[in-house]
């Protein structure tokens, strides 16, 4: 029976082509670059701080320094001024002024800076043996702002490595989640595939199932309609089957001679013909034709019959049997 259903594909849900998952680390990234920036710029602030608080105490330590040499009665600018060489910042100048004469010129100035970042000039009064002095440091803008920008390179770098990573493992594992669930929606399809065919063969098996049994009964209709004798013998001719009008001619049921030779139903001098009747089907393998009598259960009574023959052909087997057919005859006596 052909069948149009097996060329019908099932509906199915198809998955974008697109990963999913990407906001994960698309989340991650924005995250990462998010907290990085924060991080980088309290981070600046604070080492912007603490350079600040460096170069305060640095101004302070030096205005000791510088009270402890002036105070000396022994001590002349030249000492301070080595003195003062040793520990000063190469980032740090140094000016001192006496307050006591009117002009610009300064008693010792020290330090060469690039770029002097006057606004953050600190100044200390100092008052030893009755003088008075100013103590003016001024600072280098990279004493304040390189720590800052060191601070916020390594934490932006840090920051977009760690980023950087987490994104791109974030990515692989979303690539192997699309993978598994595109092999998931593969074996789902052929899954689906396969019980659409499971249901097309169910289909055509119980469609192919009432064919057959509407075969049977029209076979036994048929038969029952016919009034002969139907019946299969195997190869070596012992009876395999034999329909119920066996009962009517020869009284006996015909499950009670299932395996038994169907040579015995014959009268003892028609069984020879009976034989020689197989054998010329099996050999012409066309139908033989034999008249002759039956048996029937009361030994009194002979049932003339006409029986045909022809063989049962298997491809491979050859011939595996005979089926026969036996209608009443003419001949026959009590």
């Amino acid at each position: 029976m052909d069948s149009d259903l097996s060329d019908i594909s099932p509906p199915g849900y198809r998955r974008s082509s697109v990963w999913t998952g990407l906001w994960a680390p698309a989340l991650i990234l924005l995250a990462g670059v998010v907290i990085s920036l924060t991080t980088a710029q309290r981070a600046s602030e604070t080492a912007q701080h603490l350079a600040q608080q460096h170069y305060h105490a640095t101004h302070q330590a030096l205005v000791r320094q510088v009270a402890i040499h002036l105070q000396a009665p022994d001590s002349g600018t030249q000492t301070l001024q080595v003195a003062l060489t040793e520990t000063l910042h190469d980032d740090v100048g140094l000016r001192i002024d006496t307050l006591e004469r009117h002009t610009k010129t300064p008693l010792l100035q020290l330090g060469t800076l690039r770029n002097a970042a006057h606004n953050h000039t600190l100044r200390t009064e100092l008052e030893t043996n009755g003088q008075h002095w100013m103590v003016t440091t001024i600072p280098d803008e990279r004493l304040l702002a390189l720590p800052a920008r060191r601070t916020s390179w390594l934490i932006l770098a840090g920051g977009s490595l760690i980023t950087a990573l987490a994104t791109l493992i974030a990515l692989v594992l979303c690539l192997q989640s699309h993978r598994r669930l595109k092999t998931i929606d593969q074996l789902l399809s052929q899954q689906r595939t396969a019980n659409q065919q499971l249901t097309n063969l169910q289909v055509e098996k119980s469609v192919l199932r009432h064919a057959l049994n509407d075969s049977e009964s029209r076979s036994r209709d048929l038969v029952s309609l016919s009034g002969a004798i139907i019946g299969e013998l195997d190869e070596i001719g012992q009876i395999g089957f034999l329909s119920a009008q066996t009962a009517d001619y020869l009284g006996q049921a015909p499950s009670d001679l299932i395996d038994q030779p169907f040579a015995e139903l014959v009268t003892e001098p028609d069984r020879q013909r009976f034989n020689d009747c197989l054998e010329a089907a099996r050999r012409e393998r066309t139908m033989a034709r034999v008249d002759l009598n039956l048996l029937h259960r009361n030994p009194e009574l002979i049932v003339p019959m006409v029986v045909r023959v022809m063989v049962l052909k298997n491809p491979v087997h050859g011939i595996t049997g005979f089926r026969l057919s036996a209608v009443p005859g003419d001949t026959g006596h009590l």
